[in-house]
């Protein structure tokens, strides 16, 4: 029980994203906003690895040479392309439209695990394909006479991509035996590294006036306490069952929270893609879980 709750509050942290991102607005640049949230996360995750009663010495991380371009190849997909592409999205796309889009990562992260990790693709995988194409077209339907916010949908769709090799990136460490602190943190600050390489290719803004520190330190908080809730999720519910559940509260909560909050309203286009996708999710979920049953016989 206390796993679920814990994976719970990563849903509704990170489904508090758009947000903050929202509030924020042009301030700062996106990418650049994405630098400083992954460089405030990843520093809160090494002094919680040095701090931590269970983690005694920076031994932990470590980085073999063997693993460097793996990790970077994480850190470019999931932080630079995942979290970067994400935070810009939200510059012309509701928070709606950007969180259903970017959680395409899933089946995305089903298909390239059948490439790259000889992960077979069932029946219900095929079907879960079918349904998130559907719930995807519902969104470009709503919008297709929108040239900017085709390009937003575009970018949230690119970001799940690039959280999805993030994922089975992940899962070869997994493999491999790599303690899930270091595979947290190294691609957090590799791909801040990254994200700087891409910084003269955008024109940056940054200011600081009204609250917009506090939505820069709440965003970077939230996300560092969503992996931090999500790594203690795991170690009492599965993989599988942990996809279901962010699956359903991350989208859903911050569906709510931006009609509540900052007075989006959703489009019947919308409701039929969230509803497409998050069963997607879950079916995807499931068989997952089925498929680690199957290999522990």
């Amino acid at each position: 029980m206390k796993g679920v709750l814990y994976l719970i509050l990563t849903g509704f942290l990170l489904g508090t994203t758009g947000i903050w991102i929202k509030l924020i607005g042009e301030s700062i640049s996106p990418l650049l906003l994405t630098f400083i949230r992954t460089l405030i996360s990843a520093l809160l995750i090494l002094f919680l690895i040095i701090f931590s009663k269970d983690i005694k010495t920076i031994e932990h991380l470590r980085l073999q040479k063997k693993a460097i371009i793996p990790f970077l190849l994480s850190g470019f997909f999931g932080v630079a392309i995942g979290f970067g592409f994400y935070v810009k999205a939200f510059s012309y796309i509701p928070v709606a439209n950007a969180i259903i889009l970017v959680y395409v990562y899933p089946l995305a992260t089903t298909l390239l695990s059948s490439v790259f990790l000889k992960e077979k693709l069932t029946r219900w995988e095929f079907i879960s394909l079918i349904l998130v194409v559907m719930g995807i077209w519902a969104v470009y339907i709503s919008e297709i006479s929108i040239t900017s916010n085709s390009f937003g949908n575009f970018l949230a769709l690119t970001a799940g991509v690039g959280y999805a090799v993030f994922i089975v990136c992940m899962r070869y460490f997994e493999r491999q035996g790599y303690p899930y602190w270091k595979v947290t943190f190294w691609p957090l600050f590799l791909g801040g590294l990254i994200l700087l390489t891409f910084l003269p290719f955008e024109q940056l803004k940054f200011s600081l006036v009204d609250n917009i520190p506090i939505y820069i330190v709440c965003l970077s908080f939230t996300s560092f306490l969503g992996f931090v809730f999500y790594a203690k999720g795991l170690k009492t519910i599965e993989a599988h069952n942990a996809v279901i559940i962010t699956s359903l509260f991350e989208p859903l909560l911050a569906i709510a929270l931006a009609f509540l909050i900052l007075g989006e309203t959703l489009s019947k286009y919308v409701i039929i893609s969230a509803i497409l996708i998050v069963s997607a999710n879950i079916i995807l979920g499931k068989e997952y879980g089925k498929k680690r049953t199957h290999k522990k016989c």
